[in-house]
């Protein structure tokens, strides 16, 4: 076939593969304002895909007829497992599957396990699914695992449990990034301080032992003066910041691994520490955006919330197909002041 004789992407195929609806597409492809930089590049992106295939899209095979799926995220919704949620509800319709997405309280490991073992008698065709590591969680898990129920983690791992996959980021990678930037950041010395979220997400341990490892090969000198478990909430976040501040005036750096950055930055600001201390989070959120323009934090390690939920949904429909799913690590984005990007999913 001569480039004459390929045809042009049509405007349904374009927006099929970028997974937006066709006003978008056609406001991108005649220069129009109104859409985000990133939801422009995801369109240029399927354009230049299908115009090099000869404007053919390569397609998979529509999901199994009926298919409906459950979903469980760490509740109450925050800014990024809202912004997760936005992407599987948005990547379900797509593919022409149902989902009903339930936020559980993070610590009620009775009411998640509940939830899990609900799903055998209600007709889930898949489950995606934030596991808490708990003996009561684990369990239900392999139940409907040997029931032939596809289940699928986001977000934190969950070992020990054979034909379980994993979308997320490589968690113990992405300390060590977090680790390395406030490492150079602070010029190689210093007191820091981290926050996670209880001993219940394996993500927050394995990011843990990732910046630990990053800090003794690479920066001795950076010296961890306090480790601060919180319940997530910008409340608890912003009174231990507050009582760590008092007790390490010296202090240099923050790293929070899990949600309440918004009381971090409180405690900052009251203190007056807001500009000069080196702050370090994960997820790109609103208000971590703000911050990030504004001055107030330093960097975000951000994983791709949109690429999480097609990769998961598509991985519940893979194992029904009996094919291997795409089980790629997400790649660990590092966000600066001077790279800041949209939100995923808008």
């Amino acid at each position: 076939m001569s480039d004459h004789d390929k045809q042009k992407p049509r405007i349904s195929d374009i927006a099929l593969l970028a997974g937006v609806g066709t006003a978008t597409v056609d406001r991108v492809l005649n220069g129009r304002p109104g859409v985000r930089s990133a939801t422009v590049e995801k369109v240029r992106a399927a354009e230049r895909e299908l115009a090099a295939s000869g404007a053919r899209p390569k397609l998979m095979q529509p999901a199994p007829a009926g298919l409906a799926l459950r979903a469980f995220l760490g509740g109450p919704p925050g800014f990024a497992n809202d912004n997760l949620g936005r992407c599987l509800r948005a990547t379900a319709r797509q593919k022409g599957v149902a989902l009903r997405l339930d936020f559980v309280k993070r610590t009620d490991v009775v009411t998640l396990a509940e939830a899990l073992l609900a799903c055998l008698g209600d007709g889930a065709g898949g489950v995606i699914v934030q596991p808490v590591e708990h003996p009561l969680v684990r369990d239900a898990i392999g139940k409907l695992i040997a029931a032939g129920v596809p289940v699928v983690s986001v977000l934190t791992t969950l070992p020990g449990l054979t034909g379980l996959p994993y979308i997320g980021l490589d968690n113990r990678a992405a300390g060590r990034l977090a680790g390395q930037i406030m490492g150079n950041m602070m010029g190689k010395k210093g007191k820091i301080a981290y926050f996670f979220s209880e001993a219940i997400y394996r993500s927050h341990e394995e990011r843990e032992a990732g910046l630990r490892s990053i800090l003794r090969e690479d920066f001795p000198a950076i010296e961890v003066v306090e480790t601060l478990s919180t319940n997530d909430t910008p409340e608890e976040c912003f009174r231990l910041a507050t009582t760590l501040l008092k007790r390490f005036p010296a202090l240099e750096g923050i790293v929070n691994f899990a949600a309440g950055n918004r009381g971090i930055e409180r405690a900052l600001s009251d203190a007056g520490r807001a500009r000069d201390l080196c702050f370090v989070t994960f997820n790109l959120t609103a208000l971590s955006r703000a911050a990030l323009i504004e001055g107030r934090m330093a960097a975000v390690i951000h994983q791709d919330m949109q690429v999480i939920a097609s990769r998961a949904v598509a991985a519940v429909i893979a194992q029904h197909r009996g094919t291997a799913p795409d089980l790629r690590p997400i790649p660990a984005e590092l966000i600066l002041r001077e790279n800041i990007r949209d939100l995923d999913g808008e």
